[in-house]
This record gives structure tokens, C-alpha cells and sequence, in this order.
């Protein structure tokens, strides 16, 4: 089968969505499947044994740029004649959009929960451009499916752009093999290695964006926690500004019970290192830390703003929070999984987690299902059910737009 790829960079070493894209190609080119790549840049080690066909995306055309690869990608995925095409990007028209990087209006209403804000953030061209974007992807006629890594997501597309709940698949993101729970003297080595005490109950915080993953809320939480827990400790992995953070940590006296430490390709050790995993992120699909962390046994601590949530039960595996915002609330579940101590391979199992081989075969076979499916007409469209429905749509465009206007005097002039 010949299979065309859209991802705007190609190349694994620029973040988790771009690996998932390279692995992903690599597994089934493994497989016998021919596949042709279609991106902005890519990495030749990455791409070996493919096609590749670059798409421009010019600078100098500024907040119009995503646009105009958008568009030129799809167009240059269907004239390689491939069977199917993947989005992995926002650029159409494809058979199945993956929506990794999760939906751009859901993000604007989490970093600005303030309708004020939000609608001067929507002044600003490039969020315009790329709401404008998103919207052209739910068009009827530009994909047979949609893929979302988590049912946050899923459900955010039903909701805000009327989307045939049928034709959008949940596949959660697959866990590679690497990422397994260690127990009894591997644990201690491991231990020793970080140059962390034996008995030392240590909560873990991971990412690459401190600030929309986290990390001052995960902090103020373990000050919290260090306040009862004089032998807690907390690691911080990743790149990123700590500044702000290691004065929290100073002014509490806690600085000396933390440990920061730059990105490292080996992530696993320090998950199963950790006791505890905390992400109270501002919002994210589904991250992958979460996975990865519940993979290796280690019970997670996260907001109800990341998709990831639907692997955590509550008390078995680890905590949702109410509020991730409030340190009391995340020193306390930090206390209660402590106290609790849960056997690693419980964990795992609990969680729910399908591996990386799974999830590409599922993506595979929606792949197979989209080209076997009719174009959507308009009026497979969810239709307003009932006048709070109408009104509670126009109410979403009007925020979208940045409208200003009260939404049922509008309503009732449109008659």
C-alpha cells in the first residue's frame, strides 16, 4: 500500500509529535508499505527509504503561512498517488486527519479563560488565520475520518464544529516497549545512580513548555507536601526557564529537596525512579509523559484539561484534580499515593495503555476505512436540534470571530 505522510517537520528530534511521525512511517515501511513524505523540512536519517516532497512555508507571508502549506500539502500528497493519505498537520484534503496537536480554539479557551483577553488575543492575525484553518479542516468533503488521541478531544471536535461523531476514531497514543516498570534491586540501583536516597519519596515533573505544562502549580504543590514530608524531593526534567521556579522553591526554604536536570534521552530511568508523576498541565490532548509514567508504574497526578486523564482512576493509579491550580489539593493526592504506595505492575494495568505496534495498526486500518468511505455531503452535519442549540452555536462562532455583540439580539435579527 502506498501511503502518503503530511507532517510540517519531519524529523524526530524536534518533538514528541514529529517522532510519533517518523516512527510511525518507519514501522509500516518495515512492513512493505511504500511512503511517500510530504513536509517543509525533514531529517535524510529519518526519511531514508521514503519519498519526500518538500512544501514550502514562507516566512515573509507571516500569519498566512500555515495556510498556504495547508492547502499545497494536500495537493502535493494526492499527486504523489498514494492510496491514502495521512494528515499529521493541519493541511487537507486527506482520507484521515490526526488530531495529535489537539484542536487550536479548545487551546485559546484554556489560555484564555477570560472573554475579555480572548478577545484580544483574537485581534491578533495569526490566531485568526489559524482558527480560520482549523475550520477549513471540518469541512465536509476533506476527510473520510478523523483520528483523536484521547475522548477530550474527541469530544471537543463533536462539540464545537458539528462533526458526525462516527467519523471521529479515539486511539490513544501507543507506549514503546522501553518504558516498563522495575521494581526491587533495579529500583535501587537506579536510585543510587540519580544520587537520590533509598527512602526518599520523590514526585517527578516533566516537560518541554514549563509554563502550559505546569510547572510553578507543581512546585507550589510540593511545597505544600514539604511542609508535612520532611524527606520529599522534587526533580525537574526537561529544558525550559527553572528561575522562576527555584525562587519558589528558595523563599520555602525547599531549594536544597530539588533537583533539575536538562533534557536526557533516557526519561524511563527517571519515571521509574519517581514515586509520584505530577502534570498539572494547562492543557494538552493527551500527553505523552502521562502514558509513559503509568507504563512504568509510576501512579500520575494531572489536570482535568489533558486528554491523558481517561487512563487515571482516581485512588488506583493515581488523581484527576479539580483544580490544578490549587497546591493544597496536589499535596495532598502526593500524600495520599505516597501513603498508598502502589505496586507498580498494578498500575500499569490498570491504565489501559495500547503499545506503539497497536496504535499504528489501528491507524492503518482507519486509513483502509476511509478510502472505502462515501464523501460526507453537508448535511451529514449535525444540525441545531433545538433553539438553545442554534443559539448556543452562534454564541461559539461570535467568540470565534471575536464578536462583540450580544449573541441573542443577533439570534432573534437573524430571525
Amino acid at each position: 500500500m502506498h501511503i502518503a505522510i503530511v507532517r510540517t517537520v519531519f524529523d524526530r528530534s524536534h518533538g514528541g509529535a514529529e517522532r510519533y511521525a517518523v516512527a510511525l512511517a518507519q514501522r509500516w515501511l518495515a512492513q512493505g508499505h511504500k511512503i511517500s513524505v510530504v513536509c517543509q523540512k525533514h531529517a535524510a536519517q529519518d526519511a531514508e527509504g521514503m519519498g519526500v516532497v518538500r512544501v514550502s512555508r514562507p516566512r515573509v507571508l507571516g500569519p498566512f503561512k500555515h495556510r498556504w502549506f495547508a492547502k499545497r500539502a494536500g495537493e502535493a500528497a494526492r499527486d504523489t498517488g498514494a492510496d491514502a493519505v495521512l494528515c499529521l498537520a493541519r493541511a487537507y484534503p486527506g482520507d484521515v486527519l490526526r488530531l495529535g496537536d489537539g484542536l487550536h480554539r479548545a487551546w485559546l479557551g484554556a489560555r484564555y479563560p477570560d472573554l475579555a483577553q480572548r478577545r484580544r488575543a483574537l485581534l491578533n492575525p495569526r490566531q485568526q488565520q489559524l482558527l480560520k484553518l482549523e475550520r477549513e479542516c471540518f469541512l465536509p468533503g476533506r476527510f473520510g475520518l478523523y483520528i483523536a488521541n484521547s475522548a477530550m478531544t474527541r469530544r471537543a471536535v463533536v462539540h464545537m464544529y458539528g462533526v458526525d461523531p462516527s467519523r471521529v476514531l479515539v486511539i490513544p497514543n501507543g507506549v514503546e516497549p522501553r518504558f516498563r516498570p522495575i521494581e526491587g534491586p533495579g529500583f535501587l540501583d537506579l536510585r543510587r545512580k540519580q544520587g537520590l536516597p533509598a527512602d526518599a519519596p520523590v514526585i517527578l515533573f516533566s516537560g518541554l513548555d514549563f509554563r502550559r505544562k505546569g510547572l510553578l502549580e507543581a512546585v507550589r504543590g510540593f511545597i505544600e507536601l514539604a511542609r508535612a514530608d520532611r524527606l520529599a524531593r522534587f526533580v525537574c526534567v526537561g529544558r525550559g526557564d527553572t528561575r522562576e521556579a527555584e525562587a519558589l522553591l528558595a523563599a520555602a526554604h525547599c531549594r536544597e529537596r530539588a533537583l533539575f536536570v536538562p533534557h536526557v534521552p533516557d526519561i524511563e530511568q527517571w519515571y521509574a525512579t519517581a514515586d509520584v508523576f505530577v502534570l498539572p498541565t494547562m492543557h494538552d490532548p493527551s500527553a505523552n509523559a502521562v502514558t509513559e509514567a503509568l507504563a512504568c508504574g509510576t501512579p500520575v497526578i494531572t489536570s482535568s484539561e489533558n486528554g491523558a486523564r481517561q487512563h487515571i482512576h482516581n485512588g488506583v493509579n493515581g488523581y484527576v484534580l479539580r483544580s490544578r491550580l490549587d497546591a493544597a489539593e496536589i499535596a495532598a493526592k502526593c500524600a495520599d499515593l505516597l501513603r498508598l504506595r502502589l505496586a507498580r505492575h498494578e498500575v500499569r494495568e490498570a491504565s489501559g495503555l495500547i503499545s506503539t505496534d497497536e496504535n499504528a495498526q489501528r491507524t492503518l486500518d482507519a486509513l483502509i476505512r476511509a478510502g472505502s468511505l462515501p464523501p460526507p455531503a453537508p448535511e451529514d452535519r449535525v444540525p441545531p436540534a433545538t433553539r438553545a442549540e442554534a443559539l448556543r452555536r452562534l454564541k461559539q462562532q461570535m467568540w470565534q470571530q471575536g464578536d462583540a455583540r450580544d449573541y441573542r439580539d443577533v439570534f432573534r435579527n437573524k430571525g
